[in-house]
Order: C-alpha cells, then structure tokens, then sequence
C-alpha cells in the first residue's frame, strides 16, 4: 500500500576507506557510474563522497579531504513520506543512507525521492492520490489523535462525462479540486481517491468535520462551473480514536474507515433528504 525506502533505493554505491586516493575513486565514478561513495574510518561510518564532491575534488587529495558530513541514516523499513519530512527538516542535506541493522545497503537522494513521490501527485488536479492520505491517517493514529475521512462523491459524474464531454468533465474535476483546497485548514489532508472521488483526512471530530462537510457541499453547489454545468456532491464520514496504541494492525483500521466513509457517501447519493451521511466503525471486530 505504501513505498518504503527498500523499495525505491539505489544499491549501486561503493564503500571505501578515509585514505584512499582521490584519483582512483573518480576512476571508478567514471567507469562504473558509480555516485555514492561511502567513507569508513577502521569500520566507522566517516561521511560520504558523491559525485558533486569528486567533480571539483583535486586527484592528488585523499578521500577524508573532500568527504561531506552532509548525510543522514535511515532505516530500511522507513515509509518514503517520512523520508520527505526528514528532508524538509533538514535543508541542507540531499542524501540519505539506508541501513539494515547498521549496515548499508543503499542510498536515496533528495532529488530521487522527488521523482518517487512524483509518482503519487495526480496528474490532472495536482492532489495527492490516496497513498498520501493512508500515510498520514497511520500517523493521526499513532499519535492516538482523531482520524476522521471525509470521502467525497460528485454526483451523476458518469451523466456529465456523456453530455458535456471529457474535456468539461476534466475541466469540473480540476475545479471541484481548487474548491477542496480551498475550503481545508492547514490540519488537514486532501487526495484524488480515485475517478471522481476525493478524500480528506482530518484530525478533527465528528461534529467540527460536519461542519466541514456542509460547507464542501454549500461550496460545489454554488461554484460558477464551466458551461454553467450543474454539480453536487455527496459526502460520507467516519471517525475513531486509538488509545495506548491498541490496534495491532493500523491501517486495516485505515482501510475499514475508507471503506465505510465510501460507503457513506453512497449511501447519501440514494438519499432524497440527506447528501452527508456519518458511518460506524466497530474498532474492536478489527482489533
């Protein structure tokens, strides 16, 4: 469900020693495409040398002279969304070692992990797709906050799609988005799920993400979309809260509040009276 750093890591690097030469690494940069140098002092993890070090580095130094301290340690089983966070905290710092019982076996860097993550950015409204949503409801969750979902479904989207086209159909997706952004805090966290579902995960209750709700369908109804095209939209929500860390496997629990948020929102579309529905998870069947 969601990349960990294993996954995605370079494995082509090499390990040397603080006293080797600066020529003979470059050889080996060149001829094997080799950009990760990882410097031990006696065993002792000492710094790294990558290719921005070794392009302007003189041939005739040794590695402990042009080695860079600019480096962080990770473990493998580390989620690549955490990855990011490390990075951002720590600016100046563009690669990461990745370690499996204080062994190396890899590296990411910062640009790398961008084009990962890139992968998860939907193309068409530039939302998060939903592995953005699963790793920070895991987080809400371990840190035994609220872990609300808003799952939000357009209404007759496959009617719209056939009378007025793709190309308007896009275009309404595209708004419904700036509509979502829009209308969420900072607290928050907004995803394309999927065709035209969207999903918010909140850290707020049931009632504060009701009123939330409300006004994302007050919003959609009164936007001026393209053509003058009609739209609404049913909402689903669900809400628990973990204590002292009970759940063995978290996000199960994640997948059950989605799928029941979902089955909410359908739920509201049938609705004649009601286009926001609150479903019930039983957190204890899952435990």
């Amino acid at each position: 469900m969601m990349q960990r750093v294993l996954n995605v890591m370079d494995k082509n690097f090499m390990k040397v020693d603080f006293l080797n030469g600066v020529r003979r690494i470059q050889d080996v940069f060149y001829e094997r495409n080799t950009e990760c140098f990882v410097v031990y002092d006696d065993e002792k993890l000492a710094g790294v040398v990558t290719k921005k070090e070794l392009v302007r580095a003189h041939p005739n130094r040794i590695i402990a002279d042009v080695m860079s301290d600019k480096y962080i340690c990770i473990d493998y089983c580390t989620y690549i969304w955490e990855i990011r966070e490390i990075f951002n905290l720590n600016r100046d710092i563009d690669i990461a070692l990745v370690r499996d019982d204080n062994k190396v076996i890899g590296y990411i860097t910062r640009t790398t992990l961008n084009a990962e993550l890139g992968k998860y950015i939907d193309l068409l409204t530039g939302l998060h797709k939903n592995d953005y949503l699963f790793y920070n409801a895991y987080k809400l969750m371990k840190s035994e906050q609220n872990t609300t979902i808003i799952f939000i479904d357009l209404n007759n989207f496959g009617y719209i799609d056939k009378k007025y086209g793709h190309i308007n159909g896009d275009a309404i997706l595209k708004d419904v988005a700036e509509v979502l952004k829009g209308s969420i805090s900072s607290e928050c966290y907004l995803c394309r799920y999927a065709g035209d579902e969207f999903a918010i995960l909140t850290p707020h209750p049931i009632d504060d993400s009701m009123v939330l709700a409300e006004k994302i369908i007050n919003a959609i109804s009164s936007y001026d979309f393209t053509n003058n095209i009609p739209v609404s939209a049913s909402i689903g929500i669900t809400s628990c809260r973990i204590h002292n860390n009970k759940i063995e496997n978290i996000f199960e629990v994640i997948k059950k509040l989605v799928n029941v948020a979902s089955l909410a929102s359908a739920k509201a579309k049938q609705s004649a009276n009601n286009s926001i529905i609150i479903g019930d998870v039983d957190i204890d069947a899952i435990a």
